[in-house]
């Protein structure tokens, strides 16, 4: 059994859930969100960074995992044996990893939110939050969207299959909003982010 989903259904009710999330956390920890998803933009507009970066979490994870091999002590033989490489631990090119960093980076977001924003919320803060909130359920959708359409090569449909059902959604864009212009608004949009933060604590203004 296949059940086909378009592509803008999805992102419609992402956009909802989104929006319904942002209007009870307010602009402030939305905010705090949307700069996590700006950074995981980058990610997408400039693909040699994000393999970089792959790497270097790849080269600490197997320093770290050597070292509690050789019993946590730096002098031990066995961090200059052969077989004591760990091997590739991360897949700069795997779709999964760059899916996970997003979902786990989204997850630190809202903690990060709540930790530093303990206020109670204004109603301008609540539709502004709304507002961001769309915005990062949008960018959010495009970054998963454009990790798993890269993995695929396919523009026109992702299958997502199961041992009783597959799960097919349709109607991709070929487009993607991490290059050109999309690019300058999503980091315009962030550097205002951060003005309203530091000029909203310095000058007590209204807005949370």
């Amino acid at each position: 059994m296949t059940l086909p989903i378009a592509y803008s259904d999805l992102v419609s009710l992402f956009l909802f859930i989104f929006a319904l999330v942002g209007l009870m956390r307010g602009w402030y920890k939305e905010g705090i969100t949307f700069l996590f998803a700006a950074s995981l933009a980058l990610l997408v507009w400039r693909p040699e960074a994000a393999s970089m970066l792959i790497g270097r979490i790849t080269d600490v994870m197997k320093a770290l995992v050597m070292f509690i091999r050789a019993g946590f002590n730096p002098e031990s033989q066995a961090l200059a044996e052969p077989g004591a490489d760990t091997g590739t631990l991360l897949d700069p090119n795997s779709y999964k990893i760059y899916v996970v960093i997003t979902v786990a980076l989204l997850a630190v977001s809202y903690i990060v939110g709540e930790v530093t924003f303990k206020q109670k919320m204004t109603a301008l803060g609540r539709i502004l939050g709304a507002g961001i909130g769309i915005l990062n359920g949008y960018i959010i959708v495009s970054l998963i969207k454009q990790f798993i359409v890269d993995r695929f090569q396919a523009q026109a449909a992702v299958p997502i299959k199961g041992e009783q059902f597959s799960i097919q959604v349709t109607d991709l864009p070929v487009s993607s909003i991490f290059t050109g212009p999309w690019v300058i608004l999503i980091f315009m949009v962030a550097i205002g982010v951060i003005v309203l933060m530091v000029a909203g604590n310095r000058f007590k203004l209204p807005l949370r």
